[in-house]
């Protein structure tokens, strides 16, 4: 069968440059706007895409066995209507700055991560897929003097992956750095005589190997990476986790938990169960807030391994 990957390739840089031209359309639009646009989103992603709509169900429906389907089919609505919010939300980095962006993240108890400082301690800030993950991460530079670094998974489309790295790193900050994922320990072992704040997400959905943890997670047998923990005692960093919620539309509040001050007196595996188990009650209380279309449960545990 005959190819022309020169075509595809001009498919692909035409795609790219048309989405990279709405998303500094919504960069510049007022944020009145902005959700005006993300209603519209929502009504075509839900009603008319009808984009993982059967994943959504299905993970609500095994998450929360005790809720009616009335409250499910609510939350699945907001989180589809959060969904959009967060996709126009993330396109405003381009343009925002910092003193702008900081209205509308509040930090609860920023002091957890200052005594860390203070003792000084390097730490992973184990983020969930919830609130707005992007804001989160440009504004770790706020939180302490650590040198601040996100660990990243790189996108295929090379493009796609230059525009999404530039905007999370276009305030040109000396602390802000991206990591992608093979190269982060290699680089946080050259930078271990500073004092580092790696921001990584740590709900993944793993590659179902042997060295995944697993353990029940919201009434179902969840497997983990379990590179936080690794990598935080291979380094002595502190885990912190960092709930991000949706306040009202356009602001945040995030609160954090000191999961592990010394990592290396923890048992192997105690460190993803104390994440685990602050993620699942972050969820139980803000359960629209999470991303229900990560195919989370897509692994399932090998009998032997009961």
């Amino acid at each position: 069968m005959l190819t022309f990957p020169f075509i595809t390739n001009k498919v692909r840089k035409i795609g790219f440059y048309i989405a990279k031209l709405w998303a500094y359309g919504l960069a510049i639009t007022p944020f009145r706007l902005l959700y005006l646009r993300s209603d519209i989103y929502f009504l075509l992603i839900y009603y008319i895409a009808r984009y993982r709509r059967k994943v959504v169900r299905q993970n609500l429906l095994n998450s929360f066995p005790d809720k009616s389907r009335a409250e499910l089919k609510r939350i699945e609505k907001s989180f589809y209507h959060n969904l959009c919010d967060v996709i126009v939300e993330a396109c405003k980095l381009l343009v925002m700055k910092p003193e702008e962006l900081k209205k509308h993240v509040h930090f609860k108890n920023p002091e957890i991560i200052m005594q860390l400082y203070e003792k000084q301690k390097s730490l992973f800030l184990a983020l969930p897929h919830s609130g707005n993950w992007e804001w989160l991460g440009k504004l770790m530079h706020t939180l302490s003097p650590h040198k601040c670094a996100a660990i990243y998974k790189r996108i295929q489309n090379p493009d796609f992956d230059k525009f999404i790295y530039d905007m999370r790193t276009n305030y040109n900050l000396d602390m802000e750095q991206m990591l992608e994922a093979r190269v982060a320990l290699k680089y946080l072992l050259q930078r271990k005589e500073y004092l580092n704040m790696a921001l990584i997400v740590a709900d993944q959905s793993p590659m179902g190997l042997k060295s995944d943890y697993w353990t029940k997670f919201l009434h179902q047998d969840t497997c983990w990476f379990t590179g936080v923990e690794k990598i935080a005692k291979l380094l002595d960093y502190a885990v912190v986790f960092a709930g991000m919620k949706r306040v009202k539309r356009g602001y945040y509040e995030v609160e954090f938990e000191l999961l592990y001050e010394d990592v290396k007196e923890a048992s192997n595996g105690s460190v993803m169960e104390k994440y685990v188990r602050c993620l699942e009650k972050f969820i139980q209380e803000n359960p629209d807030n999470w991303l229900w279309s990560h195919r989370r449960w897509k692994r399932k545990r090998a009998a032997e391994s009961f």
